[in-house]
């Protein structure tokens, strides 16, 4: 029944929009303006240049006491054992690990995790829940009511993450002050390589570019793994949200908002898994692109009308919750529409006006994307060709953030989706790109339509979008060497437990 009036809304739009090329034009210009304000806002973002943190060297003899906390759900248990192995190596006085299984039903999973804190002695905890709410937000809460009390930092490290011994004193470098909430590191993956070269670079622009630019700007969000958080900040705030799939960004604004202050540490210290394959991927960018649509749908009024951020955290806010945005949804649509009519000689006069604005709109979208991808990627030394694979990449995946932020706006609950880390075959990938490739098609028919019948930017526009959308078989192509690459690092066991190598040094004397 939703799915029947969801259509017959969708066609009963169209035919609006046929009958009033006024009304399409102002749907078509107010998405343009939307867009252009956005990803303007991206790429000044984007361009600013990088900022070092300061960092402080580290007293000896005083050092704080941190709760190390591993949520995890349903997670294959070798993997975890892997994750626990890696955190008994922390070069850290005073410590303690909480391993913490949510809602797992199945006991084979997480008994021999509790097995195996066990053994690794009196500083690992582990703790089952069940019926617990609020998926990983709702576990991140839990943890606070079983963690030593003189725990003065958290420290969270997702389920797949195998971390560096020198994590914890990496990140209490950049705790220059009282004032410092959150540390937070990037997201790196050890079944990275050239065969998924444009996907893992295209989660590196989001670190390289937005976060980067958040540090200089003051609003940096956490991105819920490798997050050392000041745990007075965590209660002042209220602790995680958990109406939102996305708790970790949603922190970090509360913290802001707060008027903590927040940092991005641009260094390695722990490496987790991509996503096995397309579906898992696009469900993970979905949660990304979603979750952060219903953090600016809740707070927009304080983020921009607000005085608690000043005009710099606004604009980072912007930039980096809109990260996984694009506002194609509306162009396209209106070029396939018109395309329709253009085939039919049933073209208004109006009509004609709307192909170069909705094309307009598609071509300086590719044309921004990669300004930002490629101001994000140089600095780190990429090649064109290698910015190139990623911008394939993130194009490929254009589709989940065309529509993520739309569906936030008729309806901005959703549960929480996590990603699957079990290993098995690889699942088939054309169901998870059929929709893909029927635009990819439709865009290329709308194309040769408007070379038919004259237009210049329409074909343009509808070419670009129909081949972005198709290249969506690059990413399955890659999805499918990054599952072989996971089970050659589960089949060489030891290799996935190694210490994180090229990390950057101590810092001599306080900043």
């Amino acid at each position: 029944m939703k799915s029947f009036a969801l259509l017959a809304g969708g066609l009963g739009a169209a035919l609006l929009l046929i009958l009033s090329p006024v009304l399409h034009a102002v749907v078509v210009g107010a998405n343009l303006v939307v867009h252009l304000l956005v990803l303007g806002a991206r790429f000044i973002a984007a361009r600013l240049p990088v900022r070092p943190p300061p960092q402080r060297a580290l007293p000896e003899g005083d050092e704080p006491f941190i709760s190390v906390h591993v949520p995890a759900h349903n997670e294959p248990p070798e993997l975890l054992i892997q994750t626990l192995d890696s955190l008994a190596r922390l070069d850290w006085p005073r410590f303690e690990v909480l391993m913490m299984d949510n809602n797992t039903a199945d006991e084979a999973l997480w008994r021999p995790v509790e097995a195996h804190c066990r053994r690794l002695g009196p500083r690992f905890r582990f703790l089952h829940a069940e019926g617990l709410k609020g998926f990983k937000a709702g576990a991140m809460n839990h943890f606070r009511r079983h963690m030593d009390p003189r725990a003065e930092f958290i420290f969270v490290v997702d389920a797949d993450y195998v971390v560096a011994p020198q994590a914890l004193r990496r990140a209490l470098a950049y705790v220059t002050d009282d004032a410092v909430a959150l540390v937070q590191f990037p997201q790196n993956y050890r079944n990275a390589g050239a065969g998924n070269q444009g996907v893992a670079l295209d989660y590196q622009h989001f670190f390289a570019g937005y976060m980067a630019a958040a540090n200089r700007l003051g609003c940096v969000p956490s991105t819920g793994t490798l997050s050392l958080i000041r745990t007075a900040a965590l209660r002042a705030v209220g602790g995680f949200n958990t109406q939102v799939v996305t708790e970790d960004a949603e922190l970090g604004l509360q913290l802001n908002l707060a008027g903590w202050r927040t940092v991005y540490a641009p260094e390695n210290v722990g490496e987790g898994l991509m996503p096995h394959d397309l579906a898992d991927l696009k469900q993970q960018r979905w949660r990304w692109a979603f979750g952060n649509a219903q953090i600016l749908k809740a707070n927009w009024r304080r983020i921009f009308l607000g005085g608690e951020l000043n005009w710099r955290q606004k604009l980072g806010c912007l930039a980096h919750l809109t990260a996984w945005f694009n506002f194609n949804l509306i162009p396209m649509a209106s070029l396939l529409l018109l395309a329709g009519l253009a085939a039919a000689g049933a073209m208004q006069p109006g009509h004609v006006y709307l192909v170069p604005l909705a094309g307009f709109t598609l071509i300086t979208c590719y044309l921004l994307r990669f300004g930002i991808l490629y101001h994000s990627l140089r600095p780190e030394g990429c090649s064109l060709r290698e910015i190139g694979r990623a911008f394939a990449a993130h194009s490929g995946l254009g589709w989940i953030f065309s529509t993520s932020w739309v569906k936030c706006l008729w309806n901005h609950r959703a549960p929480f989706v996590r990603t699957n880390k079990f290993l098995g075959r690889v699942p088939g990938a054309l169901q998870a790109m059929i929709v893909e490739l029927g635009l990819g098609v439709a865009m290329l028919g709308a194309a040769a339509v408007f070379l038919a019948t004259g237009f210049v930017v329409g074909p343009v526009a509808a070419l670009l979008y129909g081949l972005a959308r198709l290249s969506i078989l690059g990413v399955a192509r890659q999805m499918r060497w990054t599952h072989a690459a996971t089970q050659r690092l589960a089949a060489a066991g030891t290799s996935m437990t190694e210490p994180v190598p090229a990390l950057s040094p101590e810092p001599a004397a306080a900043a």
